[in-house]
């Protein structure tokens, strides 16, 4: 009898134990990921920080199961408190020493699952491509063709040949042919100084991994050229960016109509193009990032490059004589203002790559003599980033620089990075953002770009970890709990503002767009119903939704930085 007791007890001691590190989904575990799990939906790298998210659901621990319902981790919740900025209670989990390759999902309270996620090398390879394909898919001028499209595929529009000049653009041309280019945004509108700033980033990512994006690695019609898709994919937008100029070596500011069209194909678009505004930002915009362009691309094609160079000169001595043209959109002009007041900063980033373009004294006396707060100004990243872009152009060739001119550079961005971190382990979901403007998926992207510098200049590996956290945030781990990067995830965006998706006929959305996100200020509320009053849940998965689910070239650029970085150094 006392045999039968013991073995009975040990026969329950191993189930328990069973039951402990094995979960029957049918009847344990809900079928439907929990959106009170907020995780990233691709993943982890094996070195990774690896943190999410509970949100209003008071448990203690949780579990790591591999996909045979096999327990391989467990950990505590810590309580991080209230999150204004969502209204919530949040708790975060951390599992950083699990580094074993595979397909994952977390269980809390026994019950609620995680949508899978994956601990992989390679982690944002696709992501990273898509995101750069992307602007393949805005190109204007151009079929895109079922080779390189796929589904995606359509008929050529807006050839924007002699484009009539509006008159308030003080020129005396009165037409530009001005084709090619990247579609800014949701609209068919191309703009100047978004086109500068963006392309401008991703030039820094190619200058630091020149290999970052392989030739044929995106299938474009310029593949299997011998040089990075991206280059080609760059040049595409910087030949457009080339056309802009006026004979005087003023630029102008847009090419668009007078108003936005509606939802329709390229090849169905019927409203007027015109080439609107010069002034002093698009002037200066143009000139810092083709002497950027024509630095990095002299030894494949020298010739352009000289002409690249020659152009922002002139547009940089344009400049110094209307150093404060402000544009702003002509009274029947409705579209995009990407308008811009303060000149110094864009006077900065133009010396900036001048000087590294040409080596002429006088652009680094301008920097010398003209220096600029070390910050990063959150929303309008095309209005108020561009003075980082010139800061981290002269990080990345600071032995160009006098000693003391590069110690002063990297203490300030060292000092910016640290107080980013600060942020970071202050906030309940581990961001540095507790404003959520316009935009503000490219606010938290710009402070990723910070910590990626940060990270290449001085090798401490907390930047990195830092960049890790914030990119969590884009692909799930986030008040919404939607990967804001459209083709990925499990929780996907299926209905962002723009245009080609929305008019194509095909369910899922252009892969490869990040969106705006959260936006506080919901510009678009009175066609649009916003289900929280919440600052970081005030974001709709709805086509009109201009103020939150939009798309735009300046919110995609910095995710190709932070991608393409992490990729070549984890």
């Amino acid at each position: 009898m006392r045999y039968m007791i013991k073995q009975l007890v040990l026969m329950l001691l191993v189930a328990t134990l069973m039951n402990s590190c094995t979960l029957e989904p049918s009847k344990q575990l809900n079928d439907v990921a929990s959106d009170h799990i907020r995780i990233n939906q691709l993943g982890f790298y094996p070195k990774s920080a690896k943190q999410f998210v509970v949100a209003d659901t008071l448990v203690a621990g949780f579990e790591v199961m591999d996909m045979k319902f096999n327990k391989v981790y467990e950990g505590k919740l810590s309580d991080k408190g209230i999150w204004k900025a969502s209204g919530e209670r949040v708790l975060m989990g951390d599992f950083h020493a699990l580094k074993t390759p595979g397909t994952y999902y977390l269980v809390i309270d026994k019950k609620l699952k995680s949508h899978p996620f994956q601990i992989t090398d390679g982690l944002y390879k696709e992501a990273l491509q898509a995101a750069v394909k992307s602007y393949y898919f805005q190109r204007a001028s151009m079929a895109i063709e079922e080779t390189y499209g796929g589904i995606y595929k359509r008929a050529a529009g807006h050839y924007d040949m002699a484009c009539s000049i509006h008159p308030g653009a003080n020129s005396d041309l009165r037409s530009l042919d001005a084709p090619g280019g990247w579609y800014d945004a949701g609209d068919y509108g191309k703009y100047v100084g978004n086109a500068s700033l963006s392309t401008g980033q991703m030039l820094l990512l190619l200058e630091q991994y020149p290999n970052v994006i392989p030739d044929k690695g995106l299938n474009i019609p310029e593949s299997g050229n011998g040089i990075s898709d991206l280059w080609d994919e760059l040049r595409y937008e910087l030949d457009w960016i080339l056309r802009m100029q006026d004979k005087d070596g003023g630029v102008f500011h847009k090419l668009t109509a007078r108003n936005f069209s509606g939802f329709v194909m390229p090849e169905n678009y019927n409203l007027e193009r015109l080439i609107i505004g010069k002034g002093t930002a698009a002037t200066l915009n143009f000139s810092a990032v083709l002497a950027q362009a024509s630095r990095l691309y002299k030894e494949i094609n020298q010739e352009w490059a000289k002409k690249a160079i020659t152009a922002s000169e002139r547009a940089w001595k344009w400049a110094r004589t209307h150093e404060s043209i402000a544009f702003n959109n002509p009274s029947d002009v409705v579209t995009g203002e990407y308008g811009d007041d303060y000149f110094q900063d864009d006077l900065y980033w133009a010396a900036a790559e001048l000087f590294l373009a040409t080596g002429k004294e006088k652009y680094l006396e301008y920097l010398q003599e003209n220096g600029q707060l070390y910050q990063h100004q959150l929303t309008n990243s095309w209005k108020f980033f561009v003075r980082n872009n010139a800061f981290h152009s002269l990080l990345e060739n600071a032995d160009q620089l006098p000693d003391e001119y590069a110690h002063q550079l990297k203490q300030g961005h060292l000092h910016l990075a640290d107080s980013i971190l600060v942020a970071i382990t202050s906030n309940p979901y581990g961001i540095a953002l507790e404003r959520f403007e316009w935009g503000s998926n490219s606010d938290i992207l710009n402070q990723a770009v910070i910590l990626c510098m940060a990270h290449r200049i001085s090798g401490d590996e907390k930047y990195l970890e830092g960049a890790e956290k914030i990119n969590d945030y884009i692909f799930g781990k986030n008040a919404t709990a939607y990967c804001f990067l459209t083709g990925f995830g499990s929780e996907r965006v299926m209905f962002p503002h723009h245009r080609p998706s929305g008019s194509d006929g095909i369910d899922d959305p252009v892969p490869g767009f990040i969106i705006g996100g959260p936006n506080h200020d919901r510009q678009d509320k009175n066609q649009v119903s916003y289900s929280s009053p919440y600052p970081a849940k005030a974001y709709e998965d709805v086509e009109e939704s201009y103020a939150s689910n939009e798309v735009c070239l300046n919110w995609n650029a910095p995710a190709v930085y932070v991608m393409g970085y992490l990729e070549n150094n984890r």
